[in-house]
């Protein structure tokens, strides 16, 4: 007898049986990305007060985030009266500009650089800035 001839019908056995008993093998991580979020908080001239942000003209903030290799990771633009954004982002470090701008997208003020934004899942990072008044156009 040959050698091979006695495993070759228990492995056409195996491969049938798994067949018919439905037996599948599934190698896709499907466990949840790293998340962790980014709070900025943000003041003019140290308030925070709605009335503020009509009186400089500041629509809304656009906050544009970037992962440390300078690729746009997100994008927000909550209005100026909220004062605050929470962001969803990978774990990872990132940074991102901040600009006050008008109902037509037009900046109200100088961009505000946010740094060393470090997350870690399953946290939240908070940072303030503010807008003085001399940062304004």
């Amino acid at each position: 007898m040959h050698p091979t001839r006695g495993w070759m019908p228990c492995l056409i056995a195996l491969v049938a049986c798994a067949a018919v008993s439905g037996c599948v093998v599934d190698s896709h991580d499907h466990s949840a990305p790293a998340l962790g979020t980014l709070t900025l908080n943000w003041t003019i001239s140290g308030a925070d007060d709605s009335l503020v942000c009509s009186d400089f003209g500041a629509d809304r903030l656009e906050l544009v985030i970037y992962d440390i290799s300078g690729v746009v990771a997100d994008e927000v633009n909550p209005f100026c009266e909220a004062f605050s954004t929470t962001v969803d982002l990978l774990d990872g470090s990132y940074y991102a500009d901040a600009t006050l701008v008008d109902a037509s997208d037009a900046s109200v003020t100088v961009t505000e650089p946010v740094d060393a934004i470090d997350i870690v899942a399953g946290t939240d990072l908070s940072i303030s800035i503010d807008f003085p008044a001399d940062s304004f156009l």
